[in-house]
C-alpha cells in the first residue's frame, strides 16, 4: 500500500500497517536483492529505514519517549551500515550531471581525468555494506516485532498533531539560519528538516486533502533542490582532496559546480518561502481543520461516527 495513512484507517491502524510495510520492505530488499543489484537494493532498503524514521517522528506524541528514541537509533545506525556504495555511486553521478550540463564549456577530458581518479578513490567504499546487509535485516526485523507491540497513549489527530508542529517549526529555524549563513552544515540540516516535513505531510495527506497534497509536492521539490546542492558540496570536498596530483583544470569544473549550487540555493530558497509561509501554529490550526474536515467528509459518506473519536488507546499487534 502506498506510504500514506488510509482514510479508513484509524490512526493506530494506519501506523501498524505504514510501519510493517516500511520494515518489511527494507528487511526484503536487502535479502533478496544483493544478488542482482546491489546498490539498488540497498538504496531501497535505506529509503525504507527514513521513511520509517520520519514515521516514529510524526507519531512522537503518541508513544513513548525511550521507545522511540531507542528505534530511532538503531534504525540510524543501520542505515550507515549500509551507506558506503551507495553514497559512491551519487558522487560519481554527480560528477557525471555537471560534466552533461555544462558540456563545452571546460575540456571534456578535464571532466574526464577527474572522473578517473575519483573512481580510483571511491574503490572499495562501501565494500562491507553486502556482507552487513543479513546482519543489519535481522535488526530490522527484531526492530519489527518490538515496535508491533508498542501502545499508543493518543488517538487521531493529538496523535500526530506533536510531530507535525515540532517538524515544521524545526524547519522554519533552519530555513532562517541556512539563508542567512549558507554554510554547508546549514543547508544539510535544513535539508533533513525538509524531508521530514515531506514524509510526515504525506503520510497526512490522504486524510487532509489537496492543499497539504500541494504542500508535500513543494517539499518534495524543495528536498530535491537541497538533495542535488548536498551532492554538490559532498563531490567539491572530494575534488580539492584530488586536485594535488590530477592534470586538469580543477579550478574550471570548481567554478562551474560552485555556480550551480548559487542556483540551487536561490531556487531552495525561493521555494523555502511558499513551504514555510505560515507561523507553526497557523500551520498546525490549517492541518487541523484539514484532517477533521477530511474525517468528517468521510464518516458521514459512510453513514457512521468519525472512528478515531472512538479509538480507544491499544496495543499494536501485528498480523
Amino acid at each position: 500500500m502506498a506510504y500514506h495513512f488510509a482514510i479508513e484507517e484509524t490512526v493506530g491502524e494506519a501506523f501498524d500497517r505504514t510501519s510493517r510495510e516500511q520494515l518489511l520492505g527494507a528487511e526484503a530488499a536487502l535479502r533478496d536483492g544483493l544478488e542482482s543489484d546491489p546498490i539498488a537494493a540497498i538504496h531501497k532498503a535505506r529509503k525504507s529505514v527514513k521513511k520509517e524514521r520520519a514515521l516514529l517522528r510524526l507519531m512522537r506524541g503518541a508513544l513513548r519517549r525511550s521507545d522511540r528514541r531507542r528505534e530511532n537509533a538503531t534504525l540510524r545506525d543501520a542505515a550507515r551500515r549500509l551507506s558506503g556504495a551507495r553514497d559512491a555511486e551519487v558522487i560519481i553521478q554527480t560528477l557525471d550531471g555537471l560534466s552533461e550540463r555544462y558540456a563545452g564549456q571546460v575540456p571534456h577530458h578535464a571532466f574526464a581525468a577527474l572522473r578517473a581518479r575519483l573512481q580510483e578513490s571511491l574503490d572499495g567504499a562501501g565494500r562491507g555494506a553486502p556482507a552487513a546487509a543479513a546482519q543489519v535485516a535481522s535488526e530490522l526485523a527484531a526492530a519489527r516485532e518490538e515496535i508491533s507491540g508498542w501502545t499508543l497513549k493518543r488517538r487521531g489527530w493529538a496523535a500526530v498533531e506533536p510531530g507535525l508542529r515540532r517538524t515544521y517549526k524545526r524547519g522554519v529555524t533552519a530555513f532562517g539560519v541556512a539563508r542567512n549563513d549558507p554554510s554547508d552544515e546549514h543547508l544539510h540540516d535544513w535539508r533533513k528538516r525538509v524531508k521530514d516535513l515531506w514524509y510526515e505531510l504525506r503520510l497526512v495527506a490522504e486524510v487532509c486533502g489537496p492543499s497539504v497534497r500541494g504542500q508535500a509536492k513543494d517539499a518534495h521539490a524543495l528536498a530535491d533542490l537541497l538533495g542535488d546542492d548536498h551532492d554538490l558540496a559532498v563531490l567539491r570536498d572530494h575534488l580539492l582532496g584530488l586536485a594535488g596530483g590530477i592534470a586538469a583544470d580543477v579550478e574550471a569544473v570548481l567554478g562551474l559546480l560552485d555556480h550551480r549550487r548559487a542556483q540551487l540555493q536561490a531556487q531552495a530558497n525561493a521555494l523555502g518561502e511558499r513551504v514555510y509561509s505560515e507561523r507553526p501554529k497557523a500551520f498546525v490550526r490549517r492541518l487541523r481543520a484539514c484532517w477533521r474536515a477530511g474525517r468528517r467528509s468521510h464518516t458521514e459518506a459512510q453513514g457512521r461516527e468519525p472512528a478515531d473519536l472512538g479509538e480507544a488507546p491499544r496495543a499494536i499487534v501485528t498480523p
